[in-house]
């Protein structure tokens, strides 16, 4: 008779032992913090993704280039071999940096160094040109169009 009371007082004890266990973590996961919650779902929705373009524009902008420009072929197709060498030899030597971008439409320039008028000028009678130049974000005022 004993050996069946241990047995029963066991078997009383894991049953206990598990609702014990049932128990904490339903209320663990009842007492979640709501700002956990919120900073889950900001993390997975991917509102704030950015295109490639945008990124690779933030790129040359957060390289401390005071001149950027991007490039665009005037029928919106992509850069061929041709418009990359047109580009590079009617852009000024110091120019430090240039990005293939938004499936080779575009080309973004970075540089240290000012284009020149003529440079533009020459530039803008095969491509369409977009100026992000740091000079022209501060001062938006006197902000121009390059694309004019």
């Amino acid at each position: 008779m004993l050996n069946k009371n241990k047995h029963g007082a066991k078997k009383h004890f894991a049953n206990w032992l598990i609702f014990g266990l049932i128990l904490l973590t339903l209320l663990n996961s009842a007492c979640e913090s709501p700002s956990l919650k919120k900073k889950d779902r900001a993390a997975s929705t991917p509102e704030n993704k950015q295109t490639a373009f945008e990124q690779d524009l933030q790129t040359m902008k957060t390289a401390d280039f005071e001149y950027v420009f991007v490039f665009r072929r005037k029928d919106g197709g992509a850069f061929d071999s041709e418009d990359r060498k047109y580009l590079r030899a009617n852009s000024p030597p110091a120019t430090n940096r240039f990005i293939s971008t938004d499936d080779d439409k575009a080309f973004i320039a970075g540089s240290k160094y000012k284009f020149s008028p003529e440079n533009l000028e020459i530039l803008r009678q095969r491509f369409n040109i977009e100026d992000y130049s740091e000079l022209n974000e501060t001062k938006p005022e006197e902000k121009t169009n390059a694309n004019s």
